[in-house]
């Protein structure tokens, strides 16, 4: 089966100052002081779901050192070159992470759809909104990043 990717016009993301806290080569966890929002960058896929779960860990951590800096704090993952993961590890992040993000503060979660028309498929069909926490899908980071500034 092959992948079609369509092809994005040259949007650039917005210039702005990021404070890095993690990184590995499957994810970057940052903070985007012009939002404010803790900004989760995912590339391919994690090595083990055991590396998904230490890089949720790592997001967990960042978000409750920091949101009490914050009236507001948003969330922003930008899915633009991540791959699909396993069924358990979505098992793992509705049932672990988005309550913790929830208790944490975190209301306002925008994520920037994959590239891959297969990536796209397999978010669509997975509702991660809940009563506390609004999830918004975008094309482009420019867009979720307008989203998250007028929350």
């Amino acid at each position: 089966m092959k992948t079609i990717i369509k092809e994005r016009p040259g949007i650039k993301e917005p210039s702005v100052t990021q404070k890095k806290f993690y990184e590995d080569q499957y994810a970057m966890v940052s903070f985007v002081e012009s939002i404010p929002c803790i900004k989760v960058k995912l590339s391919g896929v994690p090595h083990s779901s055991e590396h998904y779960q230490y890089v949720h860990l790592k997001l967990l951590e960042f978000i409750n050192s920091e949101i009490e800096n914050y009236c507001r704090l948003h969330l922003l993952t930008d899915n633009t070159k991540a791959g699909v993961v396993l069924e358990e590890d979505l098992v793992y992040y509705k049932m672990n992470v988005i309550p913790a993000i929830e208790k944490a503060g975190i209301r306002y979660h925008a994520i920037v759809l994959p590239e891959s028309l297969f990536g796209r498929l397999f978010i669509n069909q997975t509702s991660l909104s809940t009563k506390k926490l609004k999830v918004e899908y975008f094309n482009t980071i420019s867009g979720a990043c307008k989203w998250l500034r007028n929350r």
